[in-house]
């Protein structure tokens, strides 16, 4: 095999690892806090959407590295356990992204560092502990995709706005929501392997009834600017579109419990926050801003989850 063959081989490893077709989902989950606290473009915006970027990947590649037993009997076909990968090497490669993202963490404020040193607690814990555990995974990791939001915020300016913890509300209860879905997609194969997920934990219909009640109110939450006065109607585009585009995926879920319709409604989560995480940029934004940020992103998203219909 040449050198130049092997480097392609080794980074489409790394690509499968980060799980790339959802690259969008840290960028639109940190955009509220940065839009809605900065007071104009500043070498802060790019650094904080890097930031959160080398984060989640560092999540992901985490992710498989604690669970590589596991993966080596249901994933197999996954970077780890198909050997692609070292494991020292891919722990090491994690390991140094979360440095790095302190360090750039502290470079844009040291309230924004200190955030990023818990995100990265978080994250590993999750990874290591939390994800077996229930409804305390369905909790921990949403958390971290919405203090995004703060970190943002705090990257920017220091400060947090109101606005900014109306959309980290929103953010986590749609997360939560999506999460427990998450669970369905493979909920056969970790019910053999003795794995606590929240549809175990608490039942699948208690689950179902959860987790629709977090996304419902996660809607809510999005509509208060409009219901307070602080934007037009249009602002609700993007959210009636998130909405759709979640419920439509959900509903075969909600009537038929299943691994089939779990993917299926994952994968229109995954799509419907691409549009819902942002959606509050439209107080300060115009729609037609929102619209230039928010349908490239999912334009991708969609391409890539088809190109590579690789399993999120």
């Amino acid at each position: 095999m040449s050198s130049s063959s092997g480097w392609k081989t080794h980074a489409k490893a790394y690509l499968e690892l980060i799980r790339y077709p959802l690259t969008g989902i840290p960028i639109v989950a940190t955009l509220p806090g940065v839009v809605i606290a900065s007071d104009g473009w500043s070498w802060r915006v790019p650094v904080a959407m890097l930031v959160a970027l080398f984060g989640y990947w560092a999540g992901m590649m985490k992710n498989d590295y604690f669970h590589q037993e596991k993966d080596r009997l249901t994933h197999p076909e996954r970077p780890l356990p198909s050997h692609r990968l070292d494991t020292r090497e891919v722990f090491w490669a994690a390991s140094s992204l979360y440095i790095l993202c302190v360090l750039l963490g502290f470079a844009l404020h040291p309230w924004a560092g200190l955030l990023v040193i818990v995100l990265v607690m978080i994250s590993h814990l999750y990874n290591a502990i939390l994800k077996e555990q229930g409804i305390w995974g369905s909790i921990s990791l949403p958390l971290g995709i919405a203090l995004l939001n703060v970190f943002g915020a705090l990257a920017v300016s220091g400060t947090v706005p109101g606005l900014v913890w109306i959309a980290f509300g929103a953010t986590f209860l749609y997360d939560f929501g999506t999460h427990i879905v998450t669970t369905f997609k493979d909920m056969e194969r970790e019910r053999q392997l003795g794995t606590l997920t929240t549809p175990v934990q608490i039942g699948i219909r208690p689950a179902l009834l959860l987790s629709s009640m977090a996304t419902f109110l996660a809607f809510g939450i999005v509509s208060l600017p409009y219901l307070l006065g602080w934007a037009k109607g249009t602002y609700l585009i993007w959210m009636g579109i998130a909405l759709v585009a979640t419920a439509v995926t959900r509903i075969p879920l909600l009537r038929h419990p299943s691994e089939q319709h779990g993917y299926l409604a994952l994968k229109g989560s995954m799509i419907g926050a691409i549009i819902f995480f942002p959606c509050m940029v439209g107080v300060v934004w115009s729609q037609w801003k929102v619209a230039i940020l928010v349908l490239p992103l999912l334009l991708i998203t969609l391409g890539l989850l088809e190109m590579t219909r690789q399993e999120v």
